[in-house]
């Protein structure tokens, strides 16, 4: 079997896509966690690691692979936003509730 040219940039994107979504993301999340205990000097430098990432992650997709490329890749970033967004609500909601007692 063999996979068509045109599909190849394309998984390529995708894949890759998820990766740096999701690391941006999970990076987003420390962040924020930082700046709300008044971290910023060590939430700043973790935040121009994110935005020089993304910044090199989709150039590099749209020099190397084009637009079928940097569009797949936005499609995996966007999925990656949904999958780690959910993942931090249900981490947030659980540290809420704290440890349930059980009562014999």
């Amino acid at each position: 079997m063999t996979v068509p040219a045109y599909l190849l940039p394309i998984v390529a994107g995708a894949l890759a896509g998820l990766t740096l979504g999701t690391l941006f993301f999970r990076g987003l999340a420390a962040t924020a966690r930082l700046y709300a205990v008044g971290g910023v000097r060590r939430a700043m430098p973790l935040y121009l690691l994110r935005l020089a990432g993304a910044t090199a992650g989709f150039t590099i997709a749209a020099v190397w692979g084009g637009a079928e490329a940097l569009l797949a890749m936005l499609a995996g970033f966007q999925l990656a936003r949904s999958v780690v967004v959910r993942r931090e609500r249900r981490m947030q909601e659980g540290a809420l509730e704290g440890p349930q007692e059980r009562m014999p």
